[in-house]
């Protein structure tokens, strides 16, 4: 799940600065306070920034170049998010990250930062190509619809047969949002947010081994695990974008 969450912190971080809502010392203390290394640019094939560069210059550098904003983009193959195409050489780097983020020239993709040990970014070119989003809402309404299927899930858990690692599973932690406050919550656009991310990160990442959650037995549980994901994954990525 860490990766994931490195790659939500560092869309954040960027959408911030783009948009100007957080002060430059709040955001690297949101990292710093939770233990966690700044993110730090270490190749750009895209905006010509010498490297290594820091993320509050980086954000500058592409603002500068008409970036308006950062969009994550969790990879599975129960999902329906993409990445724009790359170059041969960069396509299995980019198809094996979890959770890339796309930079964006308003709807127009225009390139790639995949995070990864000790918070290191590279920038990779891509085609510059629309985006078309999938889903189209803000994050109170996929919020809302998540709650209504982790509600669901709780209730099937606890009256029909399900696998024994799901009816383990957190459903109630899930439904009343606990989760501890974490300095990066500052990063996160609104209390209500902080409060339930950790819950759909969690719900994402027990779902990375389930490749076709429709094939789970039994097939009322199937369909609601095939529901739960996208949802949670539309939440994250709601947050991410800063959407509502």
């Amino acid at each position: 799940m860490d990766l994931t969450t490195d790659s939500l912190l560092l869309t954040l971080a960027l959408n911030h600065r783009l948009r100007s809502t957080l002060p430059p010392d709040e955001l690297t203390s949101a990292f710093l306070d939770d233990d966690r290394d700044v993110p730090l640019i270490v190749s750009d094939e895209v905006f010509d920034s010498v490297v290594p560069t820091g993320l509050l210059l980086f954000a500058a550098t592409a603002a500068a170049a008409g970036i308006t904003h950062a969009r994550l983009a969790l990879h599975h193959p129960s999902l329906p998010h993409t990445t724009p195409p790359v170059d041969r050489t960069a396509r299995t780097m980019v198809g094996r990250h979890t959770a890339p983020v796309v930079l964006h020239r308003g709807d127009e993709q225009a390139a790639i930062a995949l995070i990864g040990a000790e918070a290191n970014v590279e920038i990779i070119a891509c085609a510059p190509t629309v985006f078309r989003p999938v889903t189209v809402g803000s994050a109170p309404e996929a919020l809302r619809r998540l709650r209504l299927l982790v509600m669901e899930g709780l209730r099937l858990v606890e009256t029909i047969d399900v696998p024994e690692d799901w009816r383990q599973g957190p459903w109630r932690d899930w439904q009343e949002e606990l989760s501890t406050m974490h300095p990066i919550s500052r990063l996160i656009p609104t209390e209500a947010d902080s409060r339930a991310i950790y819950a759909a990160l969690d719900i994402h990442h027990r779902m990375r081994t389930v490749l076709a959650p429709a094939t789970v037995a039994p097939p009322e549980f199937g369909a609601l695990l095939s529901q739960l994901h996208p949802a949670a994954a539309d939440y994250i990525m709601a947050v991410a974008t800063m959407k509502g």
